[in-house]
């Protein structure tokens, strides 16, 4: 397996304006991305690795936060697989007409003895996103315990 190591800030120093999201950029990310020979990191989070489909989708929507964002919520995660003995979740951003939208992780399992396909483990408001209405979704799967890491991919790349 290779690893590339992504620098900290925005590299192609975009700005939203220069870049012209539409519905068939976003369905060509998701379905022309179909496995991955090199993966990336951050620098400052060994704990996470994400497919050449990941850094596609950031690159071309210029959404380098998104990575951040799982990032911060990476503990709770953490503690969620041990707790449950569960290492794959879903992350979802569902962005509505004005914008705005949410960010979930969650995961499918047994909840007071029933099972249930949508357990939310983390849930945050997103106020004013650059991207278009969409439900955008990735895959957050351990992929070693001990270090412990997880590989995020796009759906297709599973």
């Amino acid at each position: 397996m290779k690893y590339k190591k992504q620098n900290d800030k925005n590299q192609d120093n975009k700005s939203i304006q220069d870049i012209k999201i539409t519905k068939s950029l976003v369905d060509k990310i998701y379905s022309t991305n179909t496995g991955s020979e090199i993966f990336y990191k951050r620098n400052y989070c060994d704990e996470l690795i994400y497919t050449e489909g990941v850094m596609d989708f950031q690159k071309k929507l210029n959404t380098y936060w998104v990575i951040d964002l799982i990032i911060s919520y990476l503990p709770t995660v953490i503690k969620t697989s041990i707790k449950e003995d569960d290492g794959f979740f879903v992350v979802e951003i569902r962005v509505d007409k004005k914008n705005s939208g949410v960010f979930e992780i969650f995961r499918e399992g047994f909840k007071n003895g029933k099972y249930d396909e949508h357990i939310c483990v983390v849930r945050q408001r997103l106020n004013k996103v650059d991207l278009i209405p969409y439900n955008y979704k990735f895959y957050l799967i351990m992929t070693n315990l001990k270090p412990v890491q997880y590989t995020l991919l796009l759906p297709s790349e599973y």
